[in-house]
């Protein structure tokens, strides 16, 4: 973790930027930065900490983290002259990347939040232990969340690829020395973070909240038992996949959504096991990188004509077809519409329960339940308006598994990360056309299923190396 002086808290302060307006919760005066003794004396200040570790986390799920995986995939292009963008679109990312470092400044700097909270949290005065044990399983949650993002980004996935983990950070940043200056982990230490972190949250957090807003913008024990559900998928831990995800679809909250516009429409729809909220003051970026500048967007990113032509095709039929639209920029592109609202204001669904019933069948098609495989995914593809599919063994129902993940959460960052954690990238993102480009852009190198470590903290960090493909 880069170790500046101000790095979310440090030097013995907790920033709380937003706070009283971030995340709609709390209703009382901003408070922007308070020293770490005060940020936990009493139950105000505590609830403002809580309220500041979303707002941390809404930087990370704004678009970054979903958009540069989607960049890295055959998904997503970049058709402007955002360098930081082309560069990820055309696989040769550098360490000096600027968004990169953006995404991973961020998630370190919600993991110091979520540090803090777990150090200090159960001191505070006069808080019910009902509600320390909530905020704390929030802590938990969200910074599992965190190093989920951090080791699939930057480290890799045990006995598959990848050299290393991620840095562990699970105290307060409270100024610097030595100790500074950490080691990355190993890659199953770091897993072992992840999942020791998420086991936590869930056993902490409440099943529910006062209100259908709060128990789907706040973390509860299902968003938890799903965080759980993906990180034994990436794992292969079949069983336990199938177990948490079971565990998620039948706690009886969550359905699949129709007509499925109507998950990106709607505000804390059924589907919506976690969705993070944005309004025009705390807003996602979504809609400014996909509509042309015509609609008051950036128009940056569009879709690869190949997935374009496949999308088309499925018109009339598959209605997530529907949520593409036409640029007549850049020679004719097609852009995603799913984040819609005007001033970015769209809520961004982080955990539904579609992936929930594709997680449940991966794990039955790779334990030989053909059957009960098929009736998650059909499940999935009528709610699109799709007829039934149809396989006879685990790898026929596993390519259309894939094929199915692809195209429901298209945007949303799975794709480049089912293919690497499957193996396929470096096969199914081979001679990709870019708009813009004046050739076809291919991976080319497992060591490139991850991203660079940022080189502001290779040069911070003596202790810190390199991954092999950016060396």
């Amino acid at each position: 973790m880069k170790k500046y002086i101000y790095k979310g808290m440090a030097a013995g302060f907790i920033v709380l930027s937003g706070l009283g307006i971030s995340c709609n919760v709390l209703d009382q005066d901003p408070q922007f930065q308070i020293a770490t003794d005060e940020a936990f004396s009493n139950v105000v200040n505590a609830e403002a900490a809580l309220n500041g570790l979303y707002n941390e986390a809404q930087l990370v799920y704004n678009w970054r983290v979903q958009t540069l995986g989607e960049l890295a995939s055959d998904l997503v292009q970049s058709i402007d002259t955002w360098d930081s963008f082309n560069v990820i679109d055309e696989f040769r990312q550098t360490p000096d990347n600027t968004e990169v470092d953006d995404l991973y400044t961020q998630i370190y700097r919600t993991i110091d939040l979520a540090n803090n909270i777990i150090a200090f949290g159960p001191n505070v005065p006069d808080l019910s232990q009902e509600r320390i044990n909530d905020m704390l399983g929030q802590a938990y949650t969200f910074r599992g969340m965190m190093y989920f993002e951090l080791v699939k980004y930057f480290g890799g996935i045990p006995g598959k690829y990848g050299e290393l983990g991620v840095i562990l950070e699970t105290e307060p940043s409270i100024g610097i020395s030595d100790d500074s200056f950490q080691e990355r982990a190993s890659l199953q230490d770091t897993w072992n973070q992840v999942r020791s972190d998420l086991e936590m949250g869930e056993s902490m957090l409440t099943e529910s909240r006062a209100s259908n807003f709060l128990s789907r913008s706040r973390l509860v024990k299902s968003a938890a038992t799903a965080m759980l559900a993906r990180y034994h998928l990436y794992l292969d831990n079949w069983a336990d996949a199938e177990s948490k995800a079971n565990e998620v679809i039948t706690q009886g909250s969550f359905e699949l959504v129709e007509p499925f516009a109507a998950i990106f429409r709607t505000d804390f729809s059924a589907e919506s096991i976690f969705e993070m909220h944005y309004n025009v003051i705390d807003f996602s970026g979504f809609r400014q990188w996909y509509y042309p500048a015509s609609l008051n967007g950036r128009g940056g990113l569009s879709f690869h004509v190949p997935f374009e032509q496949e999308l088309l095709a499925r018109q009339g039929e598959d209605e997530r077809s529907d949520l593409i639209a036409f640029n007549s920029a850049f020679g004719g592109v097609y852009y995603s519409t799913k984040f819609d609202e005007l001033q970015n204001a769209s809520n961004v669904p982080v955990l539904r329960i579609a992936e929930m019933y594709l997680i449940r069948a991966e794990a039955r098609a790779m334990q030989g339940n053909i059957a009960g495989g098929l009736t998650d995914l059909n499940a999935v593809r009528n709610r699109a308006g799709l007829g039934n599919a149809s396989a006879s063994n685990g790898d026929e129902l596993l390519d259309l598994i894939l094929e199915e993940r692809k195209f429901e959460f298209a945007i949303e960052g799975h794709r480049f990360f089912d293919m690497t954690r499957t193996d396929r990238a470096i096969d199914v993102f081979t001679d990709i056309p870019r708009t813009t480009g004046s050739t076809t852009y291919s991976i080319g190198d497992r060591g490139r299923y991850v991203f660079p470590i940022p080189n502001s903290e290779i040069f911070t960090n003596p202790n810190m190396v390199q991954n092999p493909a950016y060396r």
